[in-house]
């Protein structure tokens, strides 16, 4: 990677990454802040399931469903946003967004348990749909919208570069974690193995709520990933429209 970087900054002919991108603070700013969002989807979604399935005995169609809601309103409110986008400072949207991801996934982690109501786990995923539905427009305008012409095709590729390198780290990270806390929190098996290296499905019911522990511990990774995406994007200056008040550029 270091060579790499090296060879962009001297390659004089067409680097494949134009390191000037990077002079403009929304673009750098904006992959920091989807790194922090590709990282928080993955690795929020790994130990739901499996609190899911393995906790709760939901096929993994059933378990799949419970995101639905998440989907739903995200979908309900994309055009809606992308019609503030060109209104409002990205950072309070962007922000907005944001922080509800991060107080929807501290939320999951407090009702991640054996005998939580099923409408109990809907009301912060279906919070994080309305952090999600304000993230990614606002994110992906600001880091494009003042690059010239000519670098907007090289920007848009380093920003969803910078998205799978944050689910790549999210899934190893949110892996190891989850080793550690199943570690920490289901007792020994006979021979000295630890639980979580057994194969299983449904768990016995004396072992529910040490792996609903675990992964309740889990959730708080990308919840606080996602919170340094919301310190990042408060720093976000506003796009050229905005700040020459052209129409839309009031607020």
């Amino acid at each position: 990677m270091i060579a790499f970087v090296i060879w962009q900054r001297f390659n004089k002919a067409e680097p494949l990454v134009p390191l000037g991108l990077f002079r403009d603070r929304n673009f750098s700013l904006s992959n920091v802040a989807i790194m922090a969002v590709g990282f928080m989807i993955i690795a929020m979604q790994l130990p739901f399931m499996l609190y899911a399935q393995t906790v709760r005995g939901f096929t993994p169609t059933q378990a799949a469903l419970l995101m639905l809601p998440n989907a739903i309103v995200g979908i309900a409110l994309a055009p809606i946003v992308g019609r503030l986008v060109d209104l409002y400072h990205p950072r309070y949207l962007a922000g907005f967004g944001l922080l509800t991801d991060a107080v929807a996934l501290f939320w999951a982690s407090r009702v991640l348990q054996p005998d939580t109501p099923v409408w109990h786990l809907l009301l912060p995923l279906t919070l994080l749909g309305v952090g999600t539905a304000f993230t990614f427009g606002p994110i992906s305008v600001s880091a494009n919208r003042n690059l010239p012409m000519h670098q907007a095709g090289a920007g848009s590729g380093v920003f969803n570069a910078m998205r799978q390198v944050g689910s790549v780290l999210g899934s190893a990270a949110i892996a190891a974690l989850m080793e550690s806390r199943l570690a920490a929190n289901l007792p020994a098996v006979p021979g000295g193995a630890s639980v979580s290296d057994a194969e299983f499905g449904t768990l016995p019911a004396q072992l529910k709520d040490g792996f609903a522990t675990a992964m309740s511990q889990s959730l708080l990774m990308p919840a606080g990933v996602i919170l340094i995406g919301f310190l990042v994007a408060i720093f976000l200056v506003a796009p050229k429209h905005l700040a020459q008040g052209r129409p839309g550029g009031g607020h």
